[in-house]
């Protein structure tokens, strides 16, 4: 009986994050990203509303703790500067664009396909480096600890 209840438990858990993925992760994602779509637009020359700037920027950060709470990663506030980082440095390009007509080989085919997926790969590196770092700091005394055991005492 105890294997059929871990089993179930289990499937259970297995269930609950996969629901909260899709619905917090994905439903995160479309949050920022229709947040900053709309805050672009707003500042665009025709300016197109979708959503009041004052309603887009909350939104934003809303839709980006939701992507953290959904892949499983609430309390490590850092991965928040990988779901942002794309949106902060796309955002000024897709501004200018119009003003300048250069700069449309960024456009999202070729170089501007790296353009997009080039800030999130940088920082998510930065942000696992921070984090390895950090959670090697904090078994470090645990470590001393199992090695000399008169500190045990």
């Amino acid at each position: 009986m105890t294997a059929t209840t871990q089993i179930r438990a289990t499937v259970a858990w297995k269930i609950w994050i996969a629901i909260r993925f899709i619905v917090f992760g994905i439903g995160g994602f479309l949050a920022v990203w229709i947040s900053w779509l709309s805050l672009i637009f707003a500042f665009d020359p025709p300016s197109e509303r979708w959503l009041s700037p004052y309603m887009a920027a909350p939104l934003s950060f809303v839709g980006a703790l939701m992507m953290l709470y959904g892949g499983g990663q609430w309390g490590r506030w850092a991965y928040l500067w990988v779901f942002v980082s794309v949106p902060i440095v796309v955002s000024p390009l897709l501004l200018l664009a119009r003003a300048y007509p250069a700069l449309d080989f960024l456009a999202p085919k070729g170089p501007g396909i790296i353009l997009f997926a080039l800030p999130m790969a940088v920082s998510y590196a930065f942000v696992k480096r921070y984090y390895r770092r950090q959670d090697a700091l904090r078994a470090e005394p645990l470590n001393n600890d199992v090695q000399n055991p008169e500190n045990a005492k």
